[in-house]
């Protein structure tokens, strides 16, 4: 039971990095959005001339953070529920429905994943026309949300968020 306790830490622990690094990663995505969004209104208005690549690093930027925004919502529990019905049901009905909706987690992960990197895959050849980045680095995020939604949701199956649920 030790070894178990031991491994299970272990596992918390790297939830809990994972967990750090998404909103910390998140965070400073916003503070750069809103760096360049500045600088673009700046150079608009005062310098009369808006630096072209702002607004493509801006988009890149903006739609990574809403991928880590769905990876946070999942880590949080912060998605849209309905509580009214699940909570006047017995424990062992909700452990089948927290089970049910944790393998749809993990279905939606692997969704993400696979796909994510096809589309990451067949996006690669082409150049974004301002910055010359590979076309593929946009959709980048979405394989890696997939694998860190798949990883949450295996963590909410055998870690101890499972416990803190009641």
């Amino acid at each position: 039971m030790g070894q178990v306790n031991q491994v299970k830490k272990k596992f918390n622990r790297l939830h809990t990095i994972l967990q750090t690094i998404v909103e910390a990663f998140g965070s400073y995505l916003m503070g750069i959005m809103v760096i360049l969004v500045s600088y673009q209104v700046f150079g608009r208005y005062v310098l009369q001339r808006t630096p072209p690549w702002t607004e493509e690093v801006v988009l890149l930027c903006l739609t990574t953070f809403g991928f880590l925004s769905i990876v946070s919502g999942f880590i949080n529990r912060s998605h849209l529920s309905i509580e009214i019905s699940y909570n006047r049901l017995s424990t062992k009905i909700n452990f089948i429905i927290d089970l049910f909706n944790d393998l749809l987690v993990i279905a939606f992960g692997l969704i993400l994943l696979v796909e994510g990197y096809k589309f990451t895959i067949l996006t690669w050849s082409s150049k974004l026309p301002v910055t010359g980045l590979p076309n593929g680095i946009q959709y980048l995020i979405v394989p890696i949300t997939g694998l860190i939604i798949i990883f949450h949701g295996v963590f909410d199956i055998f870690g101890s968020v499972k416990e803190d649920r009641h």
